[in-house]
């Protein structure tokens, strides 16, 4: 088992390297310059060269390269282009600012997605999966902003339930003490609970934003996934030997178990690359909003940076979830133990025997 696990290290790890270098050479190839970006377009040929140069963007492209794959492994992820401060510390300083307001709406997704899929499947082709179905064929085709923006619509505008979309406080809210950075972790570690409370009443729709639009497809995940186990000859024999029917949908649930957590891992990476249109809607100060900012900018260590955290933040989801999977499933727990893959062909199987009959005379 450990050396199944270190085996998936080690792979991660390729992966990641693999990561850099595409980061690097896809943003390298992005059009436009980043020092006319920030000279303006009236800059003249000297200036540009003398921006190059501090950013080192004159130098060859192989030592530029190697330069970043070296920093990186540092944990060095440079310096922004336009603002000069450094993009690790600004990941590390915004992304609790993002995930205030993402693992809640992930959890609550996972809830609505799990319960409505449960039941659709459960009442097949009645009128509750009719419904689901139908509630899921609107929210996929509904874009996230669109989503946000409705609900602001309906509880900051009609029902003035919800706090202007604003940031995460509002003009008369006191800022706490900066510690970490982070609006969140800072007034907490002050003890400013009412500041808390502000954050954590402007976090409500986009909770609900991330919750209700990952939910849907979730949801159909699930009971697509239920619907083809409860229809497999495994079931069918539970229901023969006379198990509950609620019995058997609790194996059933058990069976594609792997699958939903696999599916968990891809919400999770899908939420962390949507977060910038959910913080540009709510004007929220996360790691969204900042790295969308810099992609319109042309900023190419706040780009590289994005993608680089997200990507190694994914890879190590699914090394945590394939070990997860390999611990509670025994059939894929007994394959790593007694090794599949075989180096050779099996013997094929003994031809049977078969005896004339006798004739009968």
């Amino acid at each position: 088992m450990i050396r199944y696990i270190l085996s998936r290290i080690v792979i991660a790890l390729l992966l990641l390297l693999g990561l850099i270098t595409l980061s690097f050479g896809l943003v390298s190839l992005l059009p436009g310059n980043p020092a006319v970006a920030l000279l303006g377009e009236y800059a003249t040929e000297t200036d540009i060269a003398r921006i190059n140069s501090q950013l080192g963007l004159d130098k060859p492209f192989w030592d530029r390269y190697f330069d970043y794959i070296g920093r990186t492994l540092s944990g060095d992820l440079g310096n922004s282009f336009f603002t000069g401060s450094s993009v690790s510390s600004e990941i590390w300083t915004r992304l609790p600012n993002t995930l205030v307001y993402l693992v809640p709406g992930l959890v609550l997704a996972l809830l609505i997605g799990m319960g409505m899929g449960t039941l659709a499947a459960y009442r097949y082709g009645r009128v509750a999966d009719k419904a689901f179905t139908a509630g899921v064929s609107v929210l996929m085709a509904m874009p996230e902003f669109v989503l946000a923006l409705l609900l602001l619509f309906i509880f900051y505008q009609q029902l003035h339930l919800a706090p202007a979309p604003l940031g995460m406080l509002s003009s008369s809210d006191i800022p706490p003490p900066k510690v970490t950075g982070s609006l969140a972790l800072d007034a907490m570690l002050a003890g400013q609970w009412g500041t808390m409370q502000s954050i954590l009443s402007r976090a409500v729709l986009p909770i609900i934003t991330m919750g209700l639009f990952f939910a849907a497809p979730f949801g159909k995940t699930v009971r697509t996934g239920l619907l083809q186990v409860l229809n497999s000859p495994q079931i069918e024999f539970a229901r023969a030997c006379g198990l509950k029917p609620l019995q058997v949908f609790r194996y059933a649930l058990s069976d594609v178990r792997g699958a939903l957590m696999t599916y968990m891992v891809l919400l999770f990476a899908a939420a962390l690359s949507g977060a910038a249109i959910v913080e540009s809607v709510f004007s929220w100060p996360g790691v969204g909003g900042w790295s969308l900012d810099g992609v319109l900018k042309g900023d190419v260590p706040v780009i590289q940076g994005f993608v680089l955290i997200m990507g190694a933040t994914s890879l190590l989801g699914y090394v945590l979830l394939d070990t997860l999977i390999t611990l509670l499933d025994p059939r894929t727990r007994n394959n790593v133990k007694s090794g599949v893959r075989r180096t050779s062909k099996p013997a094929p199987a003994a031809e049977p025997v078969v005896e004339p009959a006798v004739q009968q005379g």
